[in-house]
């Protein structure tokens, strides 16, 4: 029945186009077959998502970003793969909300306001299936537990972290790439073992945090870059880069450093590339 398409929409093929359209809900009507749905940039309200787009089993992508929602959405399609909610205001995550999308494999949060005790314990323990959490510029104090073991890509960048517990990501092991850039992170902050499990990370950007030294435990058997430029690391000790052997990118600059201790890049057989000015 892809005959028939919303009024305030346009349809092309399976792609819904229903965006900058200053809706406040989201059209009834949509095709059956629909794959996307572009909604971003409206004002669509959490109140204003009807229940019948819970029947379009087809739909896979959602853009719902730049909306006026103030909680996570209901009534979505069961076989969402990727979704962004990015630039709304957020503030919660249930485990109902995600048990609704459990097919989901990317979560874009980014701009929104969700807290450390906003998120359910266990909101994540059904999403068997995701690999990519953003959740850039929110309020987290610290990392969310509980993330299922099947991630890939977490981006935490811009908010309030101070501290990742040794529980927080030890379960991560597909992990590749976390993204902690302008958090409030010292060493203290991070679990003595808190990284080291994390086998498959290729990279890790701790860029604009309060770090006085690398972080200790790195884990060595994947990382190919490490980004730890404006911190306050004035001292590195001597093993702070031990078995690093993937390493390509290190970059150290706008930190206190005048000296490194001798052989200190020494395990880095792959480094290209090497900031410290």
């Amino acid at each position: 029945t892809s005959a028939s398409c919303p009024s305030q929409c346009r349809c092309d093929g399976t792609f819904i186009y229903c965006n900058d359209r200053d809706l406040t809900s989201i059209p009834s009507g949509i095709p059956e077959d629909a794959t996307v749905l572009f909604l971003q940039n409206n004002r669509i309200k959490s109140a204003g998502i009807p229940t019948d787009l819970r029947r379009l089993n087809s739909v896979e992508k959602i853009y719902l970003y730049c909306n006026n929602l103030d909680e996570f959405p209901t009534n979505l399609p069961l076989n969402v793969k990727e979704l962004h909610l990015q630039e709304n205001n957020i503030r919660t995550i249930t485990h109902a909300s995600l048990a609704q999308i459990p097919f989901i494999e990317e979560l874009h949060l980014d701009d929104n306001s969700v807290s450390a005790v906003s998120i359910e314990e266990g909101a994540f323990r059904d999403s068997n299936h995701l690999r990519l959490l953003f959740l850039s510029r929110n309020h987290l104090s610290t990392i969310p537990s509980g993330l299922p073991m099947t991630i890939e890509e977490l981006r935490f960048d811009d908010n309030r972290i101070s501290s990742i517990s040794e529980a927080s990501l030890q379960d991560l092991i597909n992990l590749k790439r976390l993204v902690l850039d302008g958090n409030l992170l010292n060493n203290k902050g991070i679990g003595e073992m808190a990284l080291v499990n994390l086998i498959n990370l290729t990279e890790l950007s701790l860029v604009r945090n309060s770090l006085t030294s690398p972080p200790a435990n790195l884990p060595g058997s994947s990382l190919e870059k490490l980004n730890l430029q404006d911190n306050h690391i004035n001292h590195v000790p001597a093993g702070a880069f031990a078995f690093l052997r993937q390493l390509y990118r290190l970059d150290l600059s706008g930190n206190n450093l005048s000296s490194l201790p001798m052989g200190v890049f020494e395990d880095l057989d792959n480094l290209t590339q090497l900031s410290k000015g």
